[in-house]
């Protein structure tokens, strides 16, 4: 997974599953990935985010596949992570994005991926989703524009907590 004595947060990663499609791909994806991400030192708001990419993927991949096998390859680096899904039919990358889309909400990937792109695979043969999650590394009290106006995390936490219990 990496070279020996390399500081785990700083190196990149890369995992390759090959799985016949069933119910435990989804499953065996999300834990790779987790484990991946934990080791890149990603923020749990984008751990989230890619544990819901690999449920719709999980889901779905399996619909779109060549030969009844999936495969799923994940690349961390510092402030990222890609992960393709390999195998698949022709025009099965495309199909496998619109599939995630959920009634009433839409679609899953879009909003939450970086990038989405359609690539062939080494061969030329089968499609491949290619999916870029990108992350920034903070700290708690870091300036985050998605907190209350003026502070950081740990000062609207702090305005909370002064102000008591509410009535």
């Amino acid at each position: 997974m990496s070279e020996p004595g390399a500081d785990s947060a700083s190196s990149a990663n890369s995992a390759v599953l090959r799985v016949r499609t069933g119910p435990l791909a989804g499953p065996l994806l999300t834990r790779v990935v987790a484990m991946m991400l934990a080791r890149a030192a990603c923020p749990v708001d984008r751990l989230d985010d890619a544990m819901v990419i690999c449920d719709a993927l999980g889901a779905h991949a399996g619909e779109h596949t060549a030969d009844g096998h999936v495969e799923f390859t994940v690349h961390t680096r510092p402030g990222g992570m890609e992960l393709r899904v390999g195998a698949l039919a022709a025009g099965g990358a495309i199909s496998l994005a619109e599939a995630t889309s959920l009634p009433g909400v839409g679609d899953v990937l879009k909003p939450i991926a970086d990038e989405i792109r359609v690539e062939s695979s080494a061969g030329g043969q089968d499609d491949e989703l290619v999916l870029e999650l990108g992350f920034a590394r903070r700290g708690l009290d870091a300036a985050d524009s998605r907190t209350s106006p003026g502070g950081t995390p740990g000062t609207a936490l702090q305005r909370l907590a002064d102000q008591g219990p509410a009535d």
